[in-house]
């Protein structure tokens, strides 16, 4: 296996005899995909040879086989006309200058991006945020000379593990040759080259197609997002909590970003203030005038085309807010009242990354079954310190959908107990639909452990169930991995619940703990307290649409449960599985006893196998 640096000369090469070796109808290929498969036919024999490893082979093969077939073919994209070929940074006009260099080195500076033909705003507007931390962009992008074998190494957070991806120069051209997709106005190689990167991550160029601003965000800098709705579906918007969250993300210089998707503007009203619908930007800044009753926000648009105006924001106010932010209107950048952005934007999402933070990261994989043990990340808190916790699975495309619901629990534990008590000081419980969980507070010093639990995959095979645990720390953590018994998960989950406002009831000796249907998953926690008779308990479920249970694979969600004295039993769980066919639901009652005999449990619960299910003393 020769040297990754060497691959492009190699091709380069091999280019010279590939022609020849082009099947007879070759020559009735349009050029740009004569191009490409000449290209392929390169890294096809570079890998029959032993020179080019076969998983960089394939990577390689399918992003110029799917830009063929999607990019020079999709009048949405360009036409075969305007898309002639793949250019050599000494090739395109738009790198007549190349990029700012000194000695050789890549010189980051803050810049405006263009957006291409792709459609990929939601990446552009998270790199023109990234162009303006230099110091974050070294570190997405490894290779820091410019050099003459054209091969770079870019370091991209896919699925919250840092993946490094190599590049060459080479970028699709129109036949002008200038650059068909993204490209900086300075004329910067990084640019076309973290896209590159991304492309080949996904697959394709055209697999970049459409996003949001948080996953770009998350993909160049790895740190956690916190997404603000401003058009919430339930509740009113509070709009002065937002501005004060905004306000703190501009003064502590966090990444933020907006976005126009998802809002009931209409096309023509957009059009009418030259704002962009269905669009991601980049936001600059927010200040307060006039004793904070005039707000604006300052927002860029990485299409660097806006027109907008107010008749609000007169010459005298613009004045006085270019002195908070001088940035010009040719970057795409504009102010806008903090009225108006509420009614044309639809979220916010601010990047939690901060480069004096440490972080860990660690690949797990959700249990299969109530008895499958479980993988607890155990950690120590020197002093109190703020701590942001992300639970990312695996998605190994972009267009994926997924329809399950993924949890943490994090609680303190006992050491020096020798049955390692759990959430005695702190236990917190946090619950998302789909593919990414957070959160972020403050940990007093002591012990922990976090324990991530999904029951969207029990009874499936060949399902992918990967994730990555992301921890960010104001200090720096050890990890430790444990495989634990279900029912120390259990015991988690019962002291989570207990400690926090879910609702109780009590019926003489027996006490209830019901989670909030807000959470997206519920827990049912039954409480013994007498001290001499079982506990009968029986749960029918009325209505269940679009829940998975903890018990059964299917409905009736019957069960019938003993608890023995001074025991508790975490009965059931239930999470919404999100499916676009309809809103989760579920409705049920229950009936209790007390008794001096023992009964039967439905389902049966496999106690020598320790199953999650399993009554627990106390």
């Amino acid at each position: 296996m020769i040297n990754s640096n060497w691959i492009i000369i190699i091709i380069s090469i091999l280019c010279i005899s590939t022609n020849a070796e082009l099947d007879s109808n070759s020559h009735n290929l349009p050029k740009s995909i004569r191009e490409l498969k000449q290209h392929y036919d390169v890294v096809n024999n570079l890998e029959k040879r032993g020179i080019l490893n076969s998983d960089v082979a394939i990577q390689e093969k399918r992003l110029y086989i799917e830009s063929a077939s999607k990019i020079v073919g999709s009048e949405e994209l360009l036409t075969e006309e305007e898309f002639l070929t793949w250019q050599q940074r000494q090739l395109i006009v738009s790198f007549s200058n190349i990029i700012a260099i000194l000695a050789g080195i890549i010189v980051i500076i803050a810049l405006s991006i263009l957006v291409g033909v792709l459609g990929d705003c939601w990446l552009v507007a998270a790199l023109a945020l990234i162009s303006e931390r230099p110091r974050l962009l070294e570190h997405i992008l490894l290779t820091k000379q410019i050099n003459s074998q054209g091969v770079y190494l870019v370091r991209i957070c896919h699925n919250g593990l840092w993946k490094t991806i190599i590049v060459d120069d080479c970028f699709p051209c129109t036949k002008h040759k200038r650059l068909v997709f993204t490209q900086a106005k300075r004329r910067q190689l990084f640019v076309p080259l973290i896209e590159k990167a991304c492309a080949k991550l996904f697959g394709s160029y055209s697999s970049l197609k459409s996003g949001n601003m948080l996953e770009g965000l998350q993909l160049l800098t790895g740190a956690p997002c916190d997404y603000i709705d401003l058009k919430p579906s339930k509740n009113l918007l509070e709009s002065d909590i937002v501005w004060a969250k905004l306000l703190s993300a501009c003064e502590s210089k966090l990444l933020i970003g907006a976005s126009t998707s998802g809002t009931n503007v209409s096309r023509d009203e957009y059009a009418r203030v030259n704002i962009r619908g269905n669009h991601a930007f980049s936001l600059l800044a927010a200040h307060a005038l006039v004793n904070d009753t005039s707000r604006f926000v300052l927002i860029r648009d990485p299409h660097s085309r806006s027109r907008y105006t107010e008749d609000l924001i007169t010459e005298p106010i613009l004045e006085q807010l270019r002195l908070v932010n001088p940035t010009h209107r040719s970057t795409g950048a504009f102010w806008i009242s903090w009225p108006r952005f509420l009614h044309y934007f639809s979220s916010i999402t601010i990047s939690c990354y901060n480069s004096n933070h440490f972080d860990i990261r660690q690949q797990g994989q959700f249990t299969e079954s109530a008895t499958q043990p479980i993988s607890a990340y155990c950690f120590h808190v020197p002093e109190t310190s703020l701590i942001n916790i992300s639970l990312l699975y695996h998605r190994h495309s972009r267009t994926t959908h997924s329809t399950h619901t993924q949890s943490f629990v994090l609680c303190d534990i006992d050491e020096s107990d020798s049955f390692n008590s759990v959430g005695k000081r702190e236990s917190i419980l946090v619950c998302r639909h789909r593919r990414y969980t957070y959160w972020t507070g403050l940990l007093r010093a002591g012990s922990y452990v976090l324990v991530p639990f999904s029951i969207s995959f029990w009874g499936t095979t060949g399902k992918n169930r990967d994730y990555t645990v992301v921890i960010h720390s104001s200090v720096q953590l050890d990890l430790t991995i444990k495989n634990k018994r279900p029912t120390f998960l259990a015991d988690c989950l019962i002291a989570a619940v207990m400690k926090t406002n879910h609702m109780k009831k009590q019926e003489n000796d027996g006490v209830f703990y019901i989670t909030s249907s807000k959470l997206g998953l519920k827990l049912f926690i039954a409480e013994n307290l007498s001290r001499k008779n079982y506990l009968n308990l029986d749960i029918d479920v009325l209505i269940a649409e679009n829940v998975r249970h903890s018990r059964f694979s299917q409905p009736p969600f019957h069960t019938r449960d003993c608890i023995p004295p001074r025991y508790r039993q975490l009965v059931f769980i239930t999470e919404w599985t999100d499916k676009r066919s309809g809103s989760a639901q579920l409705s049920y009652s229950y009936s209790c006893k007390h008794d001096t005999q023992m009964s039967n449990t439905i389902p049966p619960i496999k106690t020598v196998r320790h199953d999650l299910h399993s009554p627990r003393a106390f």
